[in-house]
């Protein structure tokens, strides 16, 4: 009497023979009949790790038993697949019961259903989280948290997974409720932050998602920045530049309005040279230009926050013109005469002198005033030559011939 096959019987047999057909399939070509599991085997797949990133990768095991619980033959075949990714390689052989493979992330998100196959046998399905599907935390913070209006913050968004370990290549949305972003999404780099530039005239809040925004179930975390009212700064100069000379700079703080105050200021001559952090209140600093020109002088201040206010002014550096110089002496007509010496003079017009370099024609300088004694020794016609410096730092020089009479 034939043998009665019931209904579960056939969808058993079916099954078994389908997955008979794609393991014949596989290794048409072949040397040889691929090695397979026997009947009623099992097959338990794990991995070395069910969080993988975007672009990561982790070991697959498929451990193949008999019915009996014994390790498979040795070179016994497992094929291996998944729904996101790949594995490599798709088939492998045992060694003692256990067939090794690697998934391999391919850059998208999801969860990765791997199986192993060999014979009759098919394993459970193994899940994997990849990439943004397996975030579990978003940390959102503002640098500075506090700015001015129309200030900047860097917004960054720290993604971690459930265990605390950064996810890299994983893309945040970020979107605010007041002023702009640099960007409306990021990808976060190798310690797991994304970042963007706020930019804002009022308070706003910008949240960050991993993945598209809005979508439901996506892990999000939100930072705030204030803006905060600065006072204002106002920059005077004492005079018109001149270069050489020293100029000074008088920075006004006015706090009326302020809901901050200035930690420090700092002042940029806009030649290149900066001035020493400075109290946040008002003072003054001076600056000597090295050469004439236009400058933008830029004073910067600071909040014990980090919000910043800038202000500035220019400047125009005058040349420094040579001034005329003229020198008289007393005696008109000297003589070789040491108990009366020649009293020479040096004199700027239209400016101040401050110090004067003499040279005599005999030999002998002298620097420092400029009004100075000299007696000659020797009678002949003498070169007097001085060099004269102004308080606005120009310079002149002038010469006189003296006759000395025996």
């Amino acid at each position: 009497m034939a043998p009665i096959i019931t209904g579960l019987d056939r969808s058993r047999n079916v099954r078994v023979w389908s997955l008979a057909l794609l393991a014949g399939l596989l290794f048409i070509g072949c040397d040889k009949v691929p090695l397979l599991a026997p009947p009623e085997s099992t097959i338990t797949v794990t991995s070395s790790s069910k969080v993988v990133q975007a672009n990561g990768k982790t070991e697959i095991r498929a451990i193949v038993l008999e019915s009996s619980g014994t390790a498979v033959q040795n070179g016994t075949t497992v094929l291996f697949t998944t729904t996101l990714g790949a594995v490599a390689p798709t088939e492998a052989r045992t060694t003692n019961g256990v067939a090794t493979s690697e998934f391999v992330a391919n850059g998208e998100s999801g969860t990765a259903v791997v199986k192993a196959i060999s014979g009759g046998a098919v394993s459970d399905d193994l899940s994997l989280t990849v990439g943004a599907a397996a975030a579990g935390r978003v940390v959102v913070t503002a640098s500075p948290n506090q700015i001015s209006s129309g200030g900047s913050s860097t917004i960054t968004a720290k993604v971690t997974d459930t265990s605390g370990n950064s996810l890299i290549g994983v893309s945040v949305a970020f979107s605010t409720d007041n002023g702009s972003l640099s960007g409306s999404s990021a990808t976060t780099s190798a310690n797991g932050e994304a970042q963007v530039t706020l930019t804002t005239t009022r308070d706003a809040t910008v949240t960050a998602t991993v993945g598209a925004a809005g979508e439901s179930g996506a892990p999000s975390g939100t930072a705030k920045v204030t803006v905060g009212a600065l006072p204002e700064i106002a920059i005077a100069v004492s005079a018109t530049p001149v270069e050489g000379a020293p100029v000074t700079f008088t920075i006004t703080v006015t706090e009326t309005t302020a809901t901050e105050r200035f930690q420090s200021l700092v002042v940029d001559f806009g030649d290149g040279a900066t001035s020493d952090t400075l109290s946040g209140g008002t003072q003054s600093v001076a600056h000597i230009y090295g050469s004439s020109g236009t400058f933008t002088v830029v004073v910067t201040g600071t909040s014990a926050s980090g919000a910043t206010k800038r202000v500035t002014t220019v400047v125009s550096v005058a040349e420094v013109l040579p001034v005329s110089v003229v020198i008289t002496r007393l005696p008109a007509d000297p003589t070789i005469n040491m108990n009366i010496p020649v009293t020479f003079s040096a004199a700027a017009v239209g400016a101040t002198p401050t110090t004067c370099s003499w040279t005599f024609g005999d030999g002998s300088s002298f620097k420092g005033g400029c009004t100075v004694t000299h007696a000659y020794s020797t009678a002949g016609t003498r070169t007097v030559n001085v060099t004269l410096a102004t308080t606005t730092g120009a310079t002149g020089k002038g010469q006189m011939q003296v006759v000395i009479n025996p």
